[in-house]
Order: structure tokens, then sequence, then C-alpha cells
């Protein structure tokens, strides 16, 4: 039997790219460097393992087609619109900078202007994939700095549609102005009547096709309007990449979206994961080893200038320099929609064999590096700050002159309603918050409200450290808050630090540091469902608040150690079969209301007593049999768990749902 040369060489594809992507995983790569790796090696620079690369290169385009629809589908038009202060404005303004200092230094030697705009946008890019985990791993998603770099990231990723039509507009335009100009203003109608006609006729094509309730044309009607819209647009002139986001975009605001990228995830990740391993087959390692001082130069370059726009950017936002230089550090890679704009720089011959080389090589060993890079970002933000501070630079505001109060980081939920809280109490506080709008907020609300960065300990000086009370630590950066509690307590070691954080694994080390109280968002969920849970089984709550003192008194031990061991809770079996008394509210509607004891006969029916009934605040023990059930009467219940479970529901029948809260609790 005749072999098949392509399914050949996917075999190999394969086979090379498990250990490969494993090894990269291990070592704390990012996968998409496993991809590329696996591509230099079976590619025709490599072993040549690999023959058919016209077929592997028609497999990547179509992953690159399912990258750009699965983006469509995730950035909704609202996403877009709605987009946030520091996506707009950190993001334009480094995307701006970026392209335009690119642009500049390009041209001066004696690159075309078209080349030097396509180097530009090249270059502005960061990797979404590679920061997004990084963020999430160290748990900074929703740290200050965190949101900054995840607002811009927003900001690229949407840009990248932009420029392919530009990019396109310049390769077909022959690189003049007015063959560009011409080709972006029909690609920009093209693409406006596009996505008019998807938008009005995809949704319905669906509103049809889930009617039929059956998955295999559900997902053959996804590949298909994917696909045909990616033709679609081709036939315009546009690109296939661009047409799938205009098909993932219009219908990313139908009720099937979410279901359309589930669908389609194990397609786009095969796909995609060929247009990087296609990438990496297109490396040259020849290039590379005559080229390699200059290749490391050119990415120190891009690193520096990507840096250093991406800290000023965070100055003019007004964030600590030691935020803004993390943030520099953690999003001066070039990403990895880049290598789309590579490859169509290749395709329309705006890039020789030597840039696509070496911005190839570039991308490739700048996004290798970013997890090492970023695992000491914090270290080298903080002392680079520290230095610029000492050196006489500024952050923060004038000392203040409080004493015996209390220092609240950070105005978030729990900032603010603490802040309430004591304001409403008289005792002093103050305010301290890296987000200038916060600190406006602050103010508003009416309180002494600071901006600056409490992981330096000049701040916490002027925020009075040495003669404060207490300092409550309420952000979720968790490494600006081991930063605040350590300098904390080593100013003032009698000032009592209490912390906020988000996971139990932290308080041990945050107790080490100095702090007096942790309270972990995680441990207090668990409590309140744990009490939740034993509540609906009426357990007595006197033991429901022995074994929250417990495991409190026991510094959430054992929750973090499950052997160790304590005062266990009772046999619930025992707990169940006793008796136990319950309360009910008689509301307005209620079945029972206007009704003798007699006529409910709930001891007959349920086997609970009404030992008493509580009205005007009154207890009326004993009842008998006549007492007439009013609207607002509190029934005093007894009875084993069972007996009062099967009362609650005859006595609720027809009730309210939710009845007044005051009366309730009376």
């Amino acid at each position: 039997m005749e072999s098949i040369p392509l399914l050949k060489d996917i075999v190999i594809l394969m086979l090379i790219s498990v250990p490969v992507i494993a090894l990269t995983v291990r070592l704390g790569l990012p996968t998409i460097i496993g991809f590329l790796l696996t591509g230099v090696i079976i590619g025709p620079f490599g072993f040549a393992l690999v023959t058919e690369m016209a077929t592997v290169d028609i497999l990547a385009q179509i992953g690159v087609v399912l990258l750009l629809f699965t983006i469509g589908l995730e950035f909704s038009v609202t996403k877009i619109l709605n987009i946030r202060r520091e996506g707009l404005l950190g993001g334009g303004l480094q995307m701006g900078l970026t392209v335009s200092i690119v642009f500049a230094i390009a041209v001066i030697f004696g690159t075309s202007m078209p080349v030097a705009l396509l180097l530009g946008f090249i270059i502005t890019l960061s990797s979404t994939a590679i920061v997004l985990k990084l963020l999430m791993d160290k748990g900074e998603v929703n740290s200050p700095h965190g949101n900054l770099a995840l607002g811009i990231l927003l900001f690229q990723d949407i840009s990248v549609v932009l420029m392919v039509m530009v990019v396109q507009s310049i390769g077909a335009g022959g690189g003049s102005i007015p063959g560009i100009v011409k080709g972006l203003g029909v690609s920009i109608i093209a693409f406006a009547a596009i996505v008019v006609f998807v938008a009005f006729v995809i949704p319905r094509v669906f509103n049809r096709i889930v009617t039929l309730r059956n998955r295999e044309i559900f997902i053959l009607t996804i590949v298909l309007v994917c696909l045909g819209t990616a033709y679609l647009t081709s036939l315009f002139g546009l690109s296939l990449a661009l047409g799938a986001f205009i098909a993932g975009l219009a219908i990313s605001e139908s009720e099937y979206s979410h279901q359309i990228v589930a669908e389609v995830t194990p397609f786009r990740d095969t796909f995609s994961a060929l247009f990087f391993i296609s990438i990496g087959m297109l490396l040259d390692l020849r290039y590379f080893t005559a080229h390699a001082a200059a290749i490391f130069i050119l990415i120190a370059c891009i690193f520096a200038v990507k840096a250093l726009v991406l800290v000023g950017v965070g100055q003019a936002m007004r964030y600590p320099l030691r935020l803004s230089i993390m943030v520099g550090l953690g999003l001066a890679q070039i990403g990895e929609f880049s290598f789309i704009l590579i490859k169509m720089g290749k395709d329309f011959e705006m890039l020789n064999e030597g840039l696509y080389q070496s911005f190839l090589a570039a991308s490739v060993l700048s996004m290798a590096a970013t997890p090492f890079i970023y695992r000491y970002s914090g270290r080298i933000a903080y002392d680079a700050a520290r230095a610029f501070l000492g050196a006489g630079g500024r952050e923060g505001t004038q000392k203040t002159h409080l004493s015996n109060h209390v220092i609240i980081v950070g105005y978030g939920l729990n900032g603010r309603n603490l802040a309430r809280v004591l304001k409403e109490t008289s005792l002093p506080h103050l305010v301290i918050d890296v987000n200038i709008a916060r600190v406006n907020e602050a103010k508003r609300d009416g309180h002494r409200a600071y901006f600056g960065d409490p992981a330096h300990p000049e701040i916490l000086h002027k925020m009075g450290i040495d003669k404060a009370k207490m300092i409550v630590v309420a952000i979720s950066d968790p490494i600006s808050t081991r930063r605040i509690v350590k300098a904390a307590g080593d100013i003032n070691p009698a000032v009592s630090i209490l912390v906020r954080t988000r996971y139990i694994r932290e308080v041990d080390d945050l107790y080490k540091l100095g702090a007096k109280q942790v309270i972990p968002e995680e441990f207090e969920t668990s409590v309140e469902i744990f009490a939740r849970v034993l509540r609906d089984y009426r357990i007595p709550g006197n033991i429901i608040q022995n074994q929250i003192d417990l495991i409190r008194q026991e510094g959430y031990a054992m929750f973090r150690h499950p052997s160790v061991t304590g005062e266990r809770l009772p046999s619930l079996s025992a707990i169940l079969e006793a008796s136990l008394t319950d309360t009910f509210y008689v509301d307005k509607g209620c079945g029972v209301a206007g009704k003798t004891l007699e006529e409910i006969n709930l001891r007959k029916k349920s086997g609970a007593t009404i030992i008493a009934v509580v009205r005007g605040g009154h207890a009326k023990t004993n009842p008998h049999a006549d007492f007439l059930i009013e609207p607002g009467d509190i029934l005093v219940l007894l009875g084993s768990h069972a007996e009062l479970n099967s009362a609650a529901g005859m006595l609720s029948d027809r009730c309210p749902i939710n009845p007044p809260i005051d009366a309730a609790v009376k």
C-alpha cells in the first residue's frame, strides 16, 4: 500500500513535539517555545525530517484562522467599547510611543518607511499567553500592575486586526503612499460591509441550527462559518485571518458564543500548534550562529525600548515607579501575534531574509527569557525604585502628623468598608493606595487619603507608621503585601499588623514576617460554606460556633494540614436524633396565618410541637389549641431534625420567599 507523505510528516511532527513540549513545561517555559523548538528540530535548517512543507504551511494557516476566530469570540463588541482606562490610555500610549520610536530609529538607519512601520508593529506587541500565565501563577492578575498589564495586552490584541489590515494594504499597494491609502480605504470599507452582512446572517443561521439539537451539525456549522467568512474576505483582497476575526466578532454577543469557544478550542489548539511549529521550521540556525552577537544586541535594544516606554506609561498614569518597572519588565518581549506580522512581511517581500531571520530569532528568544526575567522583576523593580527615591526621587506626599491611628492600605471593597466604619466611629485613620482614582474616591468620601507605594519604608514613614496603632493591608498584590508587612514590623515592632490575603498557603509566611492577624479569603469562604451546610442540618449554633472557634484557634492548621487533630464534631446521627428547637416567622400571606393551632394540627402531621409563640416581643408559652396565629408571630418549635424539617415545609406553604429581616430577628 502506498504511503501518504503528509501523514508521515504529521506523525514525525507529533512524535518530536510531545517530548520537546514536555521538557519546556518542566523547565517552566511557555508551550509556545516548545512548538518553535520542535519546528527548528524537524525543519529544513535542522534535521530536515519533514518534506511536505507546503502542506504543513496550509495547515498552519488554518491555525491562524481559528486563532483569530476565537479572539473575535472572546473580544465582543461590548468588551471593546467598555475597554478600561488601563487599556485605552495605557495601551494607546504604549503602542503609539513604541511604534513611533521604532519607526524613527529604523528610518534613521536607512529602512524604508513601510518596512519601518511593520517593524514598529512587530516590536510593539507583547505575549498575552505568556504574561497572563505568569500573572496567574503568582496570583497577581488582580494586582495593580496586573490590571495595567492586562489592560495594555487587551488593547494590543484588539489592535492586531488593524495592523493586519495596514500591512496587507502596504503589501498590496507596492509600498507607495497612494497605493497604501487606497488599499487601506478599500480594506476598511470591505471590512465594514462584511461585518454588517455577517452580523445579520450568522446569528440567524445559528438560531436555526440549534433547533436541530445535533452536535455534529453544530460543529460543522462553526467550521463553515469560520472558514467561509475567511474565504469571503479573501475575495475582497483581505486576509483569511481577518475574515475569521469578523466571524467570531459577529457571534460574540450571541448566547452560543461560550459553547462555540468550547467546541472550537481543540481544533484551534491543534492547528495553532502547527502554525508555531511551521514558524520554527523557518528559523535558520546557521544564520543565528553567524549573527548571534547582532541578534542579542537587537534583543537588548527591544527590551530597553519597550521597558522604558512602559515605565513612562505607568508613570504618566500615576502608578508608583516600582509597579511601572514591573510592568515594563513583564511586557518587554515580542508577542505571539508578531509571528503573524513577520510571516506577512516575508510573504509580501517587505522583509529580506536577514531581517526575517533576525526578528524571528529575537521573538523566540525574548519570549523564552520572559519567565526568568519576571521571576526577579519584583526584586529588580523594588531595588531600582528605592535607589531612585533615595537619589531624590519623589513618591507619596507630605508626612502625616496623626498618632495612634489606623493605616488602611488599599481602598478596595474591604478598605472602603473599614474606612467608613472608622469614620463613623471617629477613630483616626488614613488611606494609602497606588491607584490615583481610588485615592481621589477616598478623598471624596471624606477620608484622609494619600497616593504612594507603601512597600517602600520611606512611604510608611510619611504615613506615620512609627506612631500608628494598626496597619490593615487589604490589597491583592502578594509581593507588595509581604514587603509592607516586613517594612512595617521593622520600623515599628509594636504596631498591630492585620493582613487580608487570598490563599491559606500564604498565612505562615505572613506570620513569620510579623503580621499579628491574617485573614485569608479562601479560609473565610470555607468556614461560611461548612457553617451553612451544618445550619441546613439544624446543628445547634453553639456546636457550629465551637468548630469555627477551634479552627481559628489552631491558626487555620486544620484546613492546611488535615492530619492535625482537634476536638471533633459530635456524632451527626446523635445530633439529628436529639430534640432540637427552631423558630418560624409567620409573614403576611403564609397559609397558617389566621388559623388556630388545632386547625394546623402540626404535631399530628409532622411530629413537631409549637411550645411557644412570640408576639410583639412577649412570649406565650404552651399555647392552647384554639390559639389564633397572626402575621408577625414567631413560632417556637420542638422536635427532632426530621420533624422540624417536615414542620418547616408545612408552615412555609404560600409564604413569601423573602420575609422582612427586621421582623424576623426580633
